[in-house]
């Protein structure tokens, strides 16, 4: 079976159960009306006597808080069986499917008034007697006494949605429909529905893929903010270690400070071989200061612009930027450069084997005799050779 077909049929039994539940709602918000006298009588489904709701007189207005309490029920109003005719037939069991029509064309003959003025309903049972019959009644009545009827209960501000007829006493017999109020699009309502629901349906997936796709898109870009977030986190605690060791650093005795200081601050010894690595040949130097892990050199050389690269490129130094401008000198080629840079880590590092002393040589040494570097971080300068004159 294609998938067409059976989505066709799930259409169909899923707009018969909402029509189902219609019918259901209705029977559950309906009221009964009969005609006792001058009045008509309210009442509840399935009950005669003690369970009215209210009476009203015929060709007056139904008072306030009654039609408030009756409003949006379904009212059906229990005709009188004597003014209905009753005709009953037999008919195969074969031709229940074609009941209406049958009734439709005999309604002449079975009827005691024109056919054009008549109504009349169709109940069909089974014969006890003969499995393969039908005993069909037919009850009818003048279309005349429905019309007045409806106009009596309109003058009284009670609409009809039914009118039926007991065909039996008991009264949990069932009721045969004689009349239905047409109702405004119902018919249309009924043949549009299962379309309605295949729109609806539509909606509902279209609403949902855009739903995902904002979830999708949503989630992304609070993953890219999150990325962000955590990157300037970083950022700025690996801003915050140097202050916070200086800080942790100013808290010890001398020797231990003296000790730290030369573990945590880059040698310059150090940070001159890795500048004469890093620099090309015809770059020179006439000025370099080094506070805590900050390098600045001034000097000059043939292409001032290259040497950014050069530097970083050694992976000594990182950050490396002009802090001033870049001037070219009156007198030759060379071109006068201020560069700032940050010193990698490794090179604030000193293997103690290398120079013969551990933390407990400088721990024991007498405070007089320890390292004269102060916590802080004066700056330390040197001239490796002169720059040619300007």
């Amino acid at each position: 079976m294609q998938i067409k077909t059976i989505f066709k049929r799930w259409i169909e039994n899923l707009a018969a159960l909402i029509e189902a539940w219609r019918a259901l709602s209705q029977a559950r918000k309906s009221v009964i009306l009969t005609k006792e006298g001058q009045y008509f009588t309210i009442r509840r489904p399935d009950t005669l006597d003690g369970s009215t709701i209210g009476k009203v007189a015929i060709g007056s207005k139904m008072p306030g808080d009654l039609a408030e309490a009756l409003r949006k029920h379904f009212v059906t109003f229990e005709l009188d069986p004597g003014k209905v005719v009753t005709r009953r037939l037999t008919v195969p069991v074969q031709a229940q499917a074609f009941l209406p029509g049958i009734i439709h064309n005999q309604i002449e003959r079975l009827s005691p008034w024109p056919p054009s003025q008549a109504v009349y309903g169709i109940d069909a049972k089974p014969d006890p007697a003969d499995a393969g019959t039908l005993n069909v009644c037919v009850p009818i009545a003048s279309r005349a006494s429905i019309d007045t009827i409806c106009s009596e209960l309109s003058d009284s501000g009670l609409l009809p949605n039914l009118i039926a007829v007991r065909m039996e006493a008991a009264i949990k017999s069932p009721l045969l429909t004689l009349w239905t109020r047409p109702a405004q699009g119902a018919e249309q309502l009924a043949l549009n529905l299962p379309r309605m629901i295949c729109v609806g349906l539509s909606g509902m997936v279209l609403l949902s893929a855009a739903i995902s796709l904002w979830a999708i898109y949503s989630s992304n870009a609070i993953a890219n903010e999150h990325e962000e977030v955590s990157a300037r986190t970083e950022t700025l605690r690996r801003q915050s270690q140097p202050s916070q060791k200086l800080k942790d650093i100013a808290l010890l005795k001398p020797p231990q400070r003296a000790w730290a200081l030369k573990e945590n601050t880059p040698v310059a010894v150090l940070t001159l071989e890795a500048l004469s690595q890093a620099l090309p040949d015809d770059a020179y130097l006439s000025e370099l200061q080094l506070e805590n892990a900050t390098l600045r050199i001034i000097g000059s050389a043939v292409d001032a612009p290259s040497l950014i690269a050069a530097l970083e490129k050694s992976g000594f130094f990182s950050a490396v930027h002009f802090f001033a401008p870049t001037t070219k000198a009156p007198n030759n080629a060379l071109y006068k450069f201020y560069i700032e840079t940050k010193v990698e880590e490794h090179l604030a590092r000193i293997n103690h084997d290398d120079i013969g002393l551990n933390q407990s040589d400088i721990v024991n040494l007498p405070e007089s005799h320890s390292l004269t570097r102060e916590a802080n971080g004066k700056p330390q300068s040197a001239s490796p050779h002169a720059a040619p004159a300007d």
